[in-house]
């Protein structure tokens, strides 16, 4: 009952007493009237009985069985009456009308004596207390059967008239009711509709009372609710079109701040690239002159700025959302051989055992991206190792490679380990020393990991060194890895790899500065502006080994894979052809990878570049059997 609603709960409130009533009134008086067709039953048998007594008297007192069988037979044509015997005193049957009863059949029976009436004779007077000579007995029986075809008759019409009653008390009910729960209901279907936001036709008033209080009283609030309704939509409508136009101008503002940050980007990293190379050959000129801590220094605060530009220009691409990721199987050992060619003169200057163990593994994943990670977490490493190793090391884990970078350096507590992938955070640098780094490579690493699909974790304790470990899908076929492992032997390093490198770049100070490193490394160096140029000094060098370093868009938009797809076809020595650009869409990497070139981007550090030199002249030797 606590789950029924209103409707039912005032049809059971109207129904129920009237149903009560009525099952009462119509059991009882049904009842009565069965009861009373029994009572009749028996007041027809004495009366019979007691009729034929005195009739029989004369008739028993002489002998008379003739007037005794019309007497019996008379009586037995009676309604009901199934047998009438007439006994003497001795009860022996005189009469008998009607039919003889069975043990089966449901019959009332009566018997009435018959008497000797006595004659008042003022000579002959009966002792008192005396009773009468009995004459004989009657003996009638009366069949139950037509009485009870009579009580199943006022059954059925008990049964009739309670069931019309009932229909009544319940059509009356519904009809009481509903006059209740009609505008209870309109009210609650019209509050339904309000609270969904829709428009709601007054409700109609009732007659009077209570109703139609309540029925004005919500119309009323209906209005005032609607009128409010309609007010806060205008204003929502007003607030949303002002955030549509703030919407449009905040897209126009990052629109111009993209092709602000793609602008400022290329154009800073062509002073910032020439710098750099300008930096590292004044450092090496600088060797033991009095110069060198100031020109020392130099390089260190050139570094920090290449180092925070390229930093933050990575988050804004990262954050941005417009890198995709190029899954393609990666093999380990190429990654790996480009970092140790890339971090080896950092680990060296510390004093740092630097080892690489890629294995024959390979991973489904971005090689660009994977490249920039694992370069990250292993300048990282160096960076906060004093003294020991640090070590890359790739092992197979079911359908994953589990990538670990292993360092023997200062550790991080483990209440911090979760902030050092957060913006601008460093360990035990409270006093922000830029040439500790700036706090941005383990926030790359992590946004990359998740570009990845993986994640970093990170195992370390303070003084133990630390381990920063990723899995990635594993790839069964990969390309073959670049042959000529590039080992950076310090005879290399000081005596030069006697290469001749051929600079493409429209840019003066970058070809400056690319000739006064390269020259420092002891390379031939020709350096061109444009395709046609690059032509002609190529077919100059008469089939020498040639290292081509190019810009991506030259002069006339030429594109600088093109010229090095011409000059690759122009030559049967060999030769190395590296797209250098300051251009980052993720476009342009597309077209570089689809030609099946190496991309680097400017600002190149020089250690970068002396990598570059230092791989392409193992693979002249590796190809000619002679160092270049």
């Amino acid at each position: 009952m606590r789950r029924w609603g209103i409707r039912a709960r005032v049809l059971f409130v109207a129904l129920a007493p009237s149903v009560l009533i009525l099952s009462a009134l119509v059991s009882y008086f049904t009842y009565a009237m069965i009861v009373e067709v029994d009572v009749a039953l028996a007041r027809q048998g004495v009366a019979l009985a007691r009729q034929l007594a005195p009739g029989a008297e004369f008739a028993l007192f002489a002998g008379d069985r003739v007037a005794l069988q019309h007497m019996a037979d008379a009586a037995a044509k009676e309604a009901n009456v199934i047998e009438v015997a007439i006994f003497d005193a001795a009860g022996q049957v005189l009469a008998r009308g009607g039919r003889a009863t069975t043990h089966t059949e449901d019959v009332l029976r009566f018997r009435q004596p018959v008497v000797q009436t006595q004659l008042p004779t003022p000579e002959v007077r009966d002792p008192p207390g005396v009773p009468a000579p009995a004459l004989g007995e009657i003996a009638v029986a009366i069949s139950r059967g037509a009485a009870h075809a009579e009580q199943q008759r006022l059954l059925m019409i008990g049964l009739v008239l309670g069931a019309a009653c009932l229909a009544l008390a319940v059509g009356l009910a519904a009809f009481i009711g509903n006059s209740v729960v009609r505008p209870v209901r309109e009210l609650a279907e019209a509050m339904q509709t309000l609270g969904r936001g829709q428009p709601v036709a007054p409700l109609p008033l009732p007659g009077g009372g209570e109703f139609r209080t309540l029925a004005a009283g919500f119309n009323d609030m209906a209005d005032r609710l609607q009128a409010d309704t309609e007010a806060l939509q205008r204003r929502i409508d007003a607030a949303t079109r002002a955030l549509k136009a703030q919407k449009e101008a905040a897209e126009q503002a990052t629109t111009a701040k993209s092709r602000f940050l793609a602008a400022a980007s290329h154009d800073l990293r062509q002073p910032l690239h020439a710098i750099g190379l300008f930096s590292a050959t004044l450092e090496r000129r600088a060797r033991g002159t009095g110069l060198e801590p100031v020109v020392r220094d130099l390089a260190q605060a050139v570094a920090v700025m290449e180092r925070l530009f390229e930093s933050l220009l990575d988050i804004a691409k990262l954050d941005s959302g417009t890198i995709e990721v190029d899954a393609q199987p990666v093999p380990l050992a190429r990654v790996c051989g480009q970092i140790e060619a890339e971090q080896a003169d950092a680990a060296r200057d510390k004093g740092l055992r630097l080892a690489l163990r890629p294995g024959p593994h390979a991973v489904v994943g971005d090689e660009l991206l994977l490249h920039r990670l694992l370069g990250n977490l292993v300048a990282n490493a160096i960076r906060y190792t004093h003294a020991g190793t640090v070590l890359v090391a790739c092992r197979p884990r079911g359908a994953f490679v589990r990538i670990e970078v292993r360092d023997s350096g200062i550790g991080i507590a483990a209440d911090k380990q979760a902030e050092i992938f957060e913006e601008f955070y460093q360990v035990d640098n409270p006093a922000r020393d830029r040439s500790r780094g700036l706090g941005l490579g383990l926030a790359i690493v992590a946004r990359i990991a998740r570009l990845l699909g993986t994640q970093v974790t990170v195992r370390s304790q303070p003084g133990c060194g630390s381990v920063f470990s990723l899995r990635l899908p594993r790839a069964y076929t990969a390309p073959a890895v670049d042959a000529g492992k590039v080992p950076a032997d310090a005879e290399t390093l000081e005596h030069g790899a006697a290469l001749t490198v051929l600079v493409v770049d429209d840019d003066p100070l970058v070809l400056a500065g690319n000739r006064a490193l390269l020259e420092e490394l002891r390379c031939t160096v020709v350096t061109v502006t444009d395709g046609d140029a690059a032509v002609r000094a190529l077919e100059a060098l008469r089939g020498q080994p040639v290292l081509a370093l190019c810009d991506l868009w030259l002069p006339k938009r030429e594109s600088g894979v093109d010229v090095l797809r011409r000059l690759a076809a122009l030559t049967d020595a060999p030769f190395s052809g590296i797209v250098i650009s300051g251009d980052t869409r993720p476009e342009t990497i597309q077209v570089v990878k689809a030609a099946g070139l190496t991309l680097l981007h400017k600002p190149l550090a020089a250690s970068k570049l002396r990598a570059l030199v230092m791989q392409f002249a193992w693979q002249v030797r590796a190809a000619t059997g002679r160092r270049a």
